[in-house]
């Protein structure tokens, strides 16, 4: 709908979209099955907190918005540093889920307490 109201040939978009995801997707299972040797449907289960972290530390905002692909990228390092360092200081792997989620937890309220900021700021004009 956004893409159509800004006069982007919507049905293109979509479908680019759609594409970019297919063949990211294939090269993602390509990558998996060569560093595991074998193919798998369910290889990367239970990395679904972990991205959802990456993206969010990344900047990118859980109530709509834009994001960048720099700051993805920069906030996986930083959850497989955090993760890393972690088990480094022999830590249970169980503990990193839960830094993990307070990591989401926190981005999520500074992200509240910036988008309150900015809306009431330009409220105010």
């Amino acid at each position: 709908e956004a893409a159509r109201r800004v006069g982007m040939p919507a049905r293109w978009t979509i479908a680019s979209v759609y594409m970019l995801t297919g063949l990211a997707s294939a090269v993602a299972g390509l990558l998996i099955a060569a560093r595991l040797g074998s193919g798998s449907s369910n290889a990367a289960v239970g990395f679904e907190l972990q991205v959802i972290a990456a993206v969010v530390l990344g900047g990118t905002s859980l109530f709509g918005g834009r994001g960048t692909i720099l700051g993805t990228v920069l906030g996986a390092l930083t959850i497989a540093v955090i993760g890393n360092g972690l088990i480094l200081m022999h830590i249970s792997p169980f503990f990193t889920q839960i830094v993990t989620g307070a990591i989401i937890l926190i981005a999520i309220w500074l992200n509240t307490r910036i988008f309150t900021a900015n809306f009431s700021l330009r409220r105010r004009g």
